[in-house]
């Protein structure tokens, strides 16, 4: 919705969906790549959510899963475009690193904040730098918004895994900085967020309608996983954040369509 915006519509509904296609393969081949090469950990801590560690699937099939992810997905950008293509890569690279044991910027504190800020930024705004749009004021500070929304995102993550990453001995950022100032930072970083989309806002360049429209799906998705689960409010929510905030941002693109 950002790219499309900053792009002034330059896209189709066609080249969009090719474009979220291929950031959604690459997410999915991220997140299974993780989950393989994270697999002996979390069957220490007993996860409940890689499906590795639970022995649902073998590592082997993991890893299968993720190259046949990455692959849909790079064949998906190339069909985009070459900007897309190009993006899409680095995304790949710099996922691959991060979890990849015998470099693993997720164990190397300020690095694992760091990877997490460059794919927010690589990933979300795709569908701009695919219209040639790179130094435009918007582009620089929508994309600001969403690699510090990655880092505030990656921190809520590790505050939650905080204590199973002392046990496996991972040292993230969280690990090194302590709770309490991990706390500091994130409630600085969601008020230097909220500040950021509100000038966006109040700009015109993104309408209230959309934010409303994302805001009212997401939240109450989210919402309603908590009265369903309420004994597991916390561990359903955070499982549900993803599907509320892709459902939320589909929500918007529409209204972005239906306003245009």
């Amino acid at each position: 919705m950002a790219g499309l915006q900053i792009a002034g519509g330059a896209h189709s509904l066609q080249s969009l969906l090719i474009i979220g296609l291929a950031n959604t393969f690459v997410m999915a081949a991220a997140c299974t790549f993780n989950d393989a090469e994270d697999a002996t950990e979390d069957m220490l801590v007993r996860s409940t959510r890689n499906i590795i560690a639970l022995k649902r699937i073998s590592k082997s099939t993991g890893y299968i899963l993720a190259g046949g992810f990455g692959i849909i997905g790079i064949s998906l950008s190339i069909i985009a475009g070459v900007t897309v293509f190009m993006v899409i890569s680095a995304f790949i690279v710099t996922t691959f690193l991060y979890s990849w044991r015998s470099v693993r910027m997720k164990a190397m504190p300020f690095w694992d904040l760091l990877t997490h800020a460059i794919m927010g930024g690589l990933m979300f705004l795709s569908s701009a730098w695919s219209s040639g749009i790179l130094l435009e004021r918007h582009v620089m500070q929508i994309c600001l918004i969403f690699s510090l929304g990655i880092v505030l995102a990656l921190l809520a993550h590790q505050l939650y895994d905080y204590k199973n990453d002392l046990t496996t001995n991972v040292r993230t950022s969280t690990i090194v900085l302590g709770k309490r100032k991990t706390y500091y930072i994130t409630i600085c970083l969601y008020i230097l967020i909220t500040y950021l989309l509100s000038e966006e806002c109040l700009s015109g360049f993104f309408p209230f309608v959309l934010i409303l429209s994302f805001c009212a799906v997401a939240g109450s998705m989210i919402i309603m996983s908590i009265i369903l689960y309420p004994k597991q409010a916390f561990y359903v929510s955070k499982r549900m954040i993803p599907w509320a905030v892709n459902t939320g941002a589909i929500a918007a693109i529409f209204m972005w369509y239906i306003s245009k």
